[in-house]
């Protein structure tokens, strides 16, 4: 009898231990964080939205299309750069006309870098987009760096997603 008095609570003590360790392992291995599969799977799908190809035709594409998952946050990307060579306000005309085209709803005018609404990440995009992609909201943004002091000769798209809605511009 005292055997299995004391057997009951090692057995229950040791389960409990196992669960809470698979627990944290399934957490830390992308359960709670990092991206999911569907999230690495939308990243390619990004990357081939026609926007990113499009640009005024002074402008040229500089360095090779990007994409990929943000561990961190969770969330698939897609960017090209461009070489700025025609006036800013010239750049955000032509994206405010091609997006709308496109089926893109301009969701905001961002005049300067700013926090993202209750976030700390600063939100450097001029002018954001979102429309539905593969069953999630992507989010586009006209980004310019010199805003954030670096090249000045530059601008960019980048388009988020995200399953679980944990994209932004």
């Amino acid at each position: 009898m005292k055997l299995k008095a004391v057997a009951t609570p090692i057995l229950v003590g040791a389960s409990g231990i196992a669960l809470i360790g698979a627990t944290g392992v399934w957490a830390l291995s992308g359960g709670l964080y990092g991206c999911t599969k569907a999230d690495e799977e939308l990243a390619p799908t990004l990357a081939s939205l026609p926007i990113l190809d499009a640009h005024p035709s002074p402008t040229r594409p500089q360095d090779e299309r990007y994409s990929g998952c943000d561990e961190d946050d969770g969330f698939a990307y897609a960017g090209q750069s461009y070489r700025l060579t025609i006036p800013r306000a010239d750049v955000l005309t032509f994206y405010r006309q091609v997006a709308t085209e496109g089926g893109w709803r301009l969701e905001n005018v961002g005049p300067s870098p700013s926090p993202a609404p209750d976030s700390l990440a600063v939100d450097t995009s001029a002018l954001c987009f979102d429309k539905a992609v593969a069953g999630t909201t992507a989010h586009l943004a006209v980004w310019f760096p010199s805003d954030l002091g670096d090249s000045p000769d530059e601008y960019g798209l980048e388009v988020t997603a995200s399953h679980d809605g944990t994209a932004w511009c």
